[in-house]
């Protein structure tokens, strides 16, 4: 099992290189990230955007891009499509979004003629590698489900569980987090959602992964919480993925992580034909980083 960004570095170095698509590539941190990467022998860069803008910011940050195969595209939408259509036709292994706006990325790998879709929906996956915690903590979904319902965070669910799986967990602990521990359908829905997930789950409606909940986020992640409230689980304070209520509490999560504490983590999109290094625009080129050695990995 990978625990860790170390375990995941060692694994991305050990495999062959891949081919990534960064999506209008002129923007500073994603360029460094994916620089450090190829550095790395990790991956091979295809920079996909204004060439001029991308060679200008190249030697501002002392970059040598000379290695790499520069896609001329005007824009935010042209830079996107372009991108995407160079993982459908082979010419890249993986999509990495840059400058450009998430939603103007998922409208190009959402295109039902000349997109990356998969069988089922998109989720993002948070992948924490928290001090306080003994093991990879997944989360989801922080950047494009904003209110999912039941068969929703079903799929989310999955989506989750795939990426688990490629980390090493055979079968993943999902916490349902919610704001208490205790169902209340009419006022909280979310606490029923949990329960009912929790129930398919015991009857073999979603696979490959234990799931309890409604947990207030300390049960999930601490037993002694468990303990103190009475609550008996064999997931809570062992989990390996949070599956929060919303994009609201997802995205308050990851940024609380990414801006107020020293913990890594990286992001991901998982449920297209490969996944999509997405972060961000915001985010350190270390967690740019730390998500394309993520995507390489879960490929």
């Amino acid at each position: 099992m990978i625990k860790s960004f170390q375990d995941l570095e060692t694994r991305a170095q050990e495999q062959p290189s891949k081919r990534v698509a960064l999506a209008m590539a002129q923007e500073a941190d994603a360029l460094s990230a994916i620089m450090r990467a190829a550095n790395a022998d990790i991956v091979e860069p295809v920079l996909v955007g204004d060439r001029k803008e991308i060679e200008t910011l190249a030697k501002k940050e002392k970059l040598d891009i000379s290695s790499c195969t520069i896609v001329e595209a005007a824009g935010e939408a042209e830079a996107a499509a372009r991108a995407v259509k160079l993982v459908r036709e082979g010419e890249a292994d993986l999509l990495m979004k840059g400058k450009v706006a998430t939603a103007t990325l998922m409208k190009a790998v959402l295109d039902k003629d000349r997109g990356l879709r998969g069988a089922g929906i998109l989720s993002h996956v948070t992948i924490a590698d928290l001090s306080t915690y003994p093991k990879f903590l997944l989360m989801s979904d922080a950047a494009l489900n904003i209110a999912p319902d039941l068969n929703a965070k079903v799929a989310i669910i999955n989506n989750a569980v795939e990426a688990a799986r490629r980390l090493g967990v055979e079968k993943a602990k999902v916490g349902v987090v919610c704001a208490v521990e205790k169902v209340n359908p009419e006022a909280m829905p979310a606490t029923r959602d949990a329960a009912l997930l929790a129930k398919m789950a015991d009857r073999g409606q979603i696979k490959n992964c234990q799931i309890d909940g409604p947990f207030a986020l300390d049960n999930a992640v601490s037993l002694k919480s468990c303990q103190v409230k009475g609550i008996r689980t064999e997931v809570g304070g062992d989990v390996d993925i949070l599956l929060m209520p919303d994009i609201e509490a997802a995205n308050v999560f990851y940024k609380t992580i990414a801006y107020l504490t020293d913990n890594p983590l990286a992001g991901i999109i998982m449920g297209a034909r490969v996944p999509i290094i997405l972060t961000s625009r915001a985010d350190s080129d270390k967690i740019k980083y730390l998500s394309i050695l993520a995507g390489v990995s879960l490929a």
